[in-house]
């Protein structure tokens, strides 16, 4: 299970960012309990110490980021707290959803071919609104 902390970690935030993620956390928390269902196993990342992807010695940045992350785009859902990036070494997890669970999540995702060893969530749909969507 994802906590907020392990979301936020020391970053500041505002009450509005943790809103965010409570929401966007109760998401992907029920779509990793269901994907367990389907032989995901929900590794550790080995540099941030919880289910989420990060970079050794990094800002842990497949969280909540920071206005001034350089990490990802300028428009990052990261930066508002609704996005995520869910540690998923062998890409089991991007090769179990389809955009029907997607959709049963609320739940939007980045294309697997550009997200290798970690897969992108976010609960704000996309401009092209596809559950699966090209960056």
């Amino acid at each position: 299970m994802i906590t907020l902390e392990q979301y936020f970690q020391a970053k500041p935030h505002t009450q509005e960012h943790s809103a965010a993620a409570f929401t966007l956390l109760e998401k992907v928390n029920e779509l990793i309990e269901w994907a367990r269902l389907g032989g995901f196993q929900a590794p550790t990342c080995p540099n941030t110490g919880s289910q989420i992807s990060g970079s050794k010695g990094g800002a842990g940045d497949g969280g909540f980021r920071l206005s001034s992350s350089t990490t990802g785009a300028t428009g990052s859902k990261h930066k508002l707290a609704h996005a995520i990036d869910v540690y998923d070494p062998g890409n089991v997890l991007d090769r179990i959803l389809s955009d029907d669970d997607l959709e049963r999540f609320g739940l939007y995702r980045e294309a697997p071919e550009s997200t290798p060893g970690w897969c992108h969530l976010q609960d704000l749909a996309p401009s092209s609104g596809h559950r699966t969507f090209i960056p």
